[in-house]
């Protein structure tokens, strides 16, 4: 079965019956062990699912973790064990659940894990953030499976703007796991660093380079340290105050030369300027947000960039990257710069992002990396056929516009 095919398949469940299955995951986990788990994982993911837990009356045998630290002490009642305890005493009568979250953590490392302890019956937290969605989601990428099919006929049209296998394959692993909390069938993180995949492309000695979202220079360094002094510009976007001051800090250690090539605005692009609430931390979660009380500058990209021609456009903006690509349709219709758009801070970012840039410029070839474990640091590459690596040159996906709803 071709992956279209595959993904025609995964589609074509009827509605109300993804309901019905996301909304009773968790009741048939528990009711084929008896009402018996355990959770995997004792950090702020898991003491939220035993918060949700307690309020149906469902207790956890115990809490595995692999952290010495914790071993022998309890949370809320329930004992935290070294995981090859738990494994011993519950692993053949007991759903383990694995409530771990962190960056760089990848499901399949604890699965093995606790299989090769003994534990016969292992799951992702998918069941858990499904029947507690009010309190677990949506958790970036993560929500609930329903949404996915609602807008299937979206979902099938980005499958055909992707340009090779290896896209196409990632993205239908990435419906699956949001349509069915496949956790092991994502791929092992992408080797390659992110926005800038040398398979792909490769960086210009004139390279205008606009950074959406630039925390506290990271992606700046990473550019620097592949071309030097062979750029023409770079143009940095932080809303973040703490971040831009480390931005400042960072720019004030480089050559003069490489310095003054670099300007640096603090504000949040938009598909409007003006004012935007904003939640700041100093950190990479920092993001527009409606019930936010710090007002921040924003602009549209559009009216930020008047006197330069944009070579390459990288956005990392947690989950505010639909409105600032709609707040530059002018630089991507006239200019057609390279863009890196991270895709995973919302469900379906994954196939509207694509979409719309699509809408906006129909000539680009579209890749997709996943360059973290489990779809974080899921990257859309839409590069212009002229900046393609020779054998990258399939032509333009020919997507019908009558199911896009831009």
């Amino acid at each position: 079965m071709s992956l279209a095919e595959q993904l025609d398949s995964l589609l074509s469940e009827d509605l109300a019956t993804v309901r019905e299955r996301e909304s009773s995951a968790l009741d048939r986990i528990l009711a084929e062990c008896g009402g018996r788990c355990v959770l995997f994982g004792a950090g702020s993911l898991g003491r939220s699912v035993l918060r949700c837990l307690a309020r149906d009356g469902i207790q956890p045998l115990a809490i595995a973790d692999n952290n010495p630290a914790l071993w022998h002490t309890s949370i809320d009642g329930v004992p935290v064990l070294p995981p090859a305890d738990a494994a011993r005493l519950h692993g053949t009568e007991a759903a383990f659940f694995v409530t771990i979250w962190r960056e760089g953590h990848r499901y399949a490392e604890p699965h093995e894990q606790l299989v090769s302890l003994g534990v016969s019956r292992v799951f992702p937290v998918a069941a858990l953030r499904w029947k507690y969605s009010c309190e677990l989601l949506p958790f970036l990428c993560q929500d609930l499976p329903h949404k996915v099919y609602e807008e299937r006929e979206l979902v099938t049209a980005a499958f055909h703007l992707w340009a090779d296998d290896r896209s196409r394959d990632q993205y239908l692993r990435q419906i699956r796991y949001r349509a069915l909390g496949d956790y092991l069938g994502m791929t092992a993180p992408d080797r390659e660093t992110s926005y800038f995949p040398g398979s792909l492309y490769s960086l210009r000695t004139d390279e205008v380079f606009v950074d959406c979202g630039a925390y506290d220079g990271d992606t700046i360094r990473e550019l620097l340290r592949r071309c030097g002094n062979a750029f023409a510009r770079i143009v940095a976007v932080e809303p973040d105050a703490a971040n831009f001051v480390a931005i400042e800090r960072y720019l004030k250690g480089l050559h003069p030369e490489v310095a003054r090539r670099i300007q640096v605005h603090l504000c949040a692009v938009a598909d409007r300027t003006g004012q935007i609430c904003f939640s700041s931390g100093g950190d990479t979660g920092s993001a527009i947000s409606a019930g936010a009380d710090t007002l921040v500058d924003a602009a549209r990209l559009d009216d930020l960039i008047r006197d330069v021609a944009p070579t390459f456009i990288k956005m990392d903006i947690e989950g505010a990257e639909v409105d600032a690509l709609n707040g530059a349709r002018r630089l991507i219709t006239w200019y057609h710069p390279l863009l890196a758009i991270c895709l995973y801070h919302r469900q379906n970012d994954l196939w509207r992002i694509p979409l719309l840039i699509h809408s906006i410029h129909p000539g680009y070839r579209f890749f997709l990396r996943a360059h973290e474990a489990d779809g974080w640091q899921t990257v859309g590459y839409a590069i212009p056929p002229e900046r393609l690596r020779e054998g990258d040159t399939a032509p333009p996906a020919a997507t019908s516009h009558a199911c896009l709803a831009f």
